[in-house]
């Protein structure tokens, strides 16, 4: 295994965006990774009771459908703690960008981080969506990485490429998460993209046995958030 250009976009298949929507005062705070074809998709979410409106959307429609073909990721804003209106918020923009690529909406799923109790800045979004879409490139990992961060203070990316069964495999991954670090999944959000042809049982199999080894042992402060999940596909 060594590693390679391209982040969350070096397998084949993926793109990825990240723009300033106005979430945030300054800096990057939507981003979009997209599949051009349906991807087998594995998740793992907080094990907090409370869970964020983007968490519930997305641990239902990944339920129901074993394959995705959009994420959309915003920062500055948890949409947690916001009742129906944050499930209604978050089915909305989901189905606005279901809508502008053309996919099922049941195969867009959501994340948020950031301010927990405030309501999604729902017009500044809708309306930068049709820029988030139309600067999905192989070249986004590196936009969507920054988009997603919080406090860090770097961006977390990463791609690998290895040979298994006579075929070279691609893996990319982008992150966020600085601080409220708990075992549990930690204080992270993690997308994870791979052009490995691989079954659900195995995709999700594999996801829990490295997440115990990973984000199921890291602490900071012992804190556990609303909004954690890692998301394979």
């Amino acid at each position: 295994m060594k590693s390679c250009k391209g982040g969350i976009c070096a397998p084949k298949g993926f793109l990825a965006s990240g723009i300033s929507s106005g979430i945030k005062k300054k800096g990057l705070d939507l981003a979009l990774i997209y599949s051009r074809f349906p991807a087998t998709t594995a998740a793992l979410f907080t094990k907090n009771r409370i869970k964020a409106s983007p968490n519930i959307i997305t641990m239902g429609r990944l339920s129901k459908n074993k394959k995705t073909s959009a994420i959309l990721i915003n920062s500055g804003n948890a949409n947690c703690l916001t009742g129906k209106r944050g499930l209604s918020d978050a089915k909305k923009l989901t189905s606005v960008v279901a809508k502008l690529l053309g996919i099922n909406k049941n195969y867009a799923l959501c994340a948020s981080t950031g301010v927990i109790g405030k309501r999604l800045p729902l017009h500044k979004i809708e309306k930068a969506l049709p820029t988030l879409v139309k600067r999905l490139s192989a070249q986004g990992s590196k936009y969507a990485s920054r988009a997603i961060m919080t406090t860090d203070n770097i961006r977390k990316e990463l791609s690998v490429i290895f040979n298994a069964g006579g075929y070279n495999i691609k893996i990319g991954a982008i992150a966020k998460g600085a601080g409220m670090i708990s075992p549990h999944l930690a204080t992270m959000l993690c997308f994870i993209s791979t052009d490995a042809n691989i079954s659900y049982a195995a995709l999700k199999s594999t996801l829990k046995e490295a997440t115990e080894e990973t984000f199921n042992r890291i602490t900071v402060d012992g804190q556990m958030s609303t909004n954690d999940m890692v998301v394979v596909q």
